[in-house]
């Protein structure tokens, strides 16, 4: 009988509400109020303490809605508070399909003339793209949570509607890599791609036609935190090996070393013998994702003939050539060298991971 796995509900980390307090206070407002009216001071978060959910998102919410007065202020037009977006899911729940309930929204945003942004779908080939124009300025760092979260609630929203996450879903946004990556994976846990011509979701149109299996009632109910918890509107809640390699991936990327075990579960607000008793239960380790994660990364860069092995081994965390291509080979099997030099599907067809 196989163990059932379990499944963690990860509250983000209290880094992600001192970059949005942060931001919140540059613009004029008052993060400490913010902070007072969910029961903390500023050094529980500069602690590190384990914020729980419900206090996340008392503080995630009022972060967000201050930075959107913040900028409807500037721009001279209304705020679009909880009570607008709440009438556009009441909109969309009476949809037949995801695409009418996609088409509802878009006709929401235009009665509002454009002032706050502008919706719009289009299919390109066997994708399709929801578009996500916003009246935000793409360089201004302060307003970029309001854009991610956005873009995080409508990829939640849709599969939520339809019973069934959106997969592959990719993330266009148009402004740079402002944020850490390991923030911006708790807002979306997704491919991103920056500097785009727009904020995109982009996903397969078969799950257009898909219909809506969610009743006012369970709208109701998803209400009382969406969308600033940022786990509500999955359809599975994200299993702790994913979140351990978003993590791991992260460091890779930016070649800060890989994380051991306390940092990932310190990361993650949970102990470490709650973070190896959840691997367990999905049947891996800290130990063989820091594997998968580098070879996937190891072949990736084994693509470009102009990186010497050397240059693989550091980007990896290796140091030096020998004790990467000795660990390759556990890998593969193959040696980095023998690797290279075969052609990309024949070379990835005998490179799994034993």
């Amino acid at each position: 009988m196989s163990r059932r796995a379990v499944a963690p509900s990860f509250t983000p980390p209290a880094r992600l509400l001192e970059q949005v307090l942060r931001s919140v206070h540059h613009v004029g407002g008052d993060a400490s109020e913010i902070l007072r009216h969910a029961g903390l001071t500023e050094r529980d978060l500069k602690g590190h303490a384990e914020i729980s959910r419900d206090r996340f998102v008392a503080i995630y919410r009022d972060c967000l809605c201050a930075l959107e007065c913040r900028d409807a202020k500037r721009a001279g037009r209304r705020a679009m508070g909880p009570d607008e977006f709440r009438m556009l899911y009441y909109c969309m729940i009476g949809s037949a399909t995801l695409g009418q309930a996609i088409d509802r929204a878009v006709a929401f945003y235009r009665l509002f003339d454009g002032t706050v942004g502008e919706f719009s779908r289009r299919t390109v080939g066997a994708h399709v793209e929801f578009r996500m124009r916003t009246a935000y300025v793409p360089c201004d760092v302060h307003m970029i949570f309001n854009v991610l979260n956005g873009l995080s609630s409508f990829a939640r929203l849709f599969g939520w509607l339809i019973g069934k996450d959106l997969t592959p879903l990719t993330v266009k946004v148009c402004h740079g890599p402002v944020l850490d990556e390991d923030l911006v994976s708790w807002q979306l846990p997704w491919p991103v791609e920056y500097a785009a011509e727009d904020n995109i979701l982009r996903f397969p149109a078969r799950y257009l036609t898909l219909p809506i299996v969610r009743s006012p009632a369970e709208l109701d109910e998803l209400l009382g935190a969406f969308p600033f918890d940022l786990a509500a509107g999955r359809s599975g809640v994200m299993p702790a090996s994913t979140w351990v390699r978003k993590i791991l991936a992260t460091a890779l990327a930016h070649r800060s070393g890989l994380p051991d075990t306390t940092r990932i579960a310190r990361q993650l607000g949970i102990s470490v013998a709650t973070l190896k008793r959840r691997l367990g239960d999905e049947g891996t380790s800290v130990r063989q994702l820091k594997a998968r994660c580098r070879q996937e990364l190891a072949l990736d860069l084994l693509d470009d003939r102009t990186l010497p092995l050397g240059e693989i081994a550091l980007r990896l965390g290796f140091s030096d050539t020998l004790t990467f291509s000795r660990a390759f080979k556990s890998w593969t099997g193959c040696a980095p060298s023998v690797i290279r030099g075969a052609r990309g599907s024949i070379r990835r067809g005998r490179c799994e991971m034993h």
